[in-house]
């Protein structure tokens, strides 16, 4: 048996608390030396603050990925710090707006003097190791938000199977995308922003793309772009002519419309053109009907279509 030292993976968990640890412990130094005096789990709602201004707890809830309990939590005690005013909208009287105080206020230049040091001692850090550990852990937490290590436990790798997108699969996303779109039309603005920077453009406001692969072999993908809290457009679905007959084009809709509804969604929109007479029949398939009269992005655009995941799940 090895010793516990050399288990590597299997020690994951210990590993990640002793980092945790160690970079909790730092950070209350880091404040100390820049005078920036809070609590460092106050940093995600004082920074919010700091840059978008009064706002409420719901929104900054969903700003920092927090529970609404955690950033109640911690506005109370940032308030008992006198750190905080809070106030009744003008708009809606049953909603409380909170909002750095004046004092508050004046530790802003503070934060950002210190944020700009981080930046840069993370930025010589990656050059020490050659890993971007902001990237490596926003990457591994996307794919197992929604496949935790206990699902892939005794999971069999099957020659086609679908994963979430990484920075490594960015050219072959792209080239999909490229190929298909330019053996009928030119590309326009809107896919240059979703295809040359994915994570910008969707990953980061709250979207998703998902990869097929063959045999470990990147050969299609799809995507899921926020239109707002309830509607997502299916778009940038692509699947290579070399492996086209295999169904993976169903095998990705399927897991796109899984994923929607594992994140909320309501509506799934999608926009086509009627020349693709095998895609217009894989979104049949999968459920969605036509509509009609919303402006498009798209100079190709001639076919919209839109699946009420409600419907579905009812």
């Amino acid at each position: 048996m090895k010793s516990f030292n050399e288990l590597g993976h299997i020690a994951l968990g210990t590993a990640l608390r002793q980092l945790a640890a160690q970079v909790s412990k730092d950070a209350e130094k880091i404040y100390q030396k820049f005078g920036f005096d809070i609590e460092p789990k106050w940093f995600p709602v004082f920074y919010v603050l700091a840059s978008k201004g009064d706002d409420s707890v719901v929104n900054i809830a969903k700003e920092i990925n927090h529970s609404h309990v955690s950033v109640s939590k911690i506005i109370k005690e940032m308030k008992a710090a006198d750190l905080i005013d809070s106030y009744k909208s003008s708009e809606d009287s049953r909603v409380t707006l909170v909002r750095l105080n004046d004092r508050a206020k004046t530790m802003v230049p503070k934060m950002q003097s210190q944020c700009e040091a981080i930046d840069l001692a993370m930025q010589q850090l990656e050059k020490e190791t050659s890993v971007d550990l902001w990237q490596a852990l926003t990457v591994v937490e996307r794919h197992l938000r929604f496949r935790p290590i206990s699902a892939r436990v005794d999971e069999d790798i099957a020659d086609i199977r679908v994963i979430d997108y990484s920075p490594k699969y960015q050219d072959v996303y792209k080239a999909l995308n490229v190929e298909w779109i330019s053996k009928y039309w030119t590309l326009e603005a809107p896919d240059l922003k979703a295809l040359d920077d994915p994570d910008g453009y969707i990953l980061n406001q709250s979207g998703s793309i998902l990869i097929a692969l063959d045999k470990e072999e990147a050969v299609g993908c799809c995507a899921l772009i926020k239109l707002d809290t309830d509607n997502y457009e299916l778009a940038k679905m692509a699947v290579s002519p070399k492996a086209q007959g295999k169904g993976i084009g169903l095998l990705l809709g399927e897991a796109i419309i899984n994923r929607a509804k594992s994140m909320g969604v309501k509506r799934l929109y999608l926009e086509s053109n009627s020349v693709l007479i095998p895609a217009i029949n894989l979104y049949k398939k999968l459920g969605f009907k036509a509509i009609e009269g919303v402006a498009s992005p798209y100079e190709r655009c001639n076919v919209q279509m839109e699946l009420h995941l409600a419907a579905i799940e009812s």
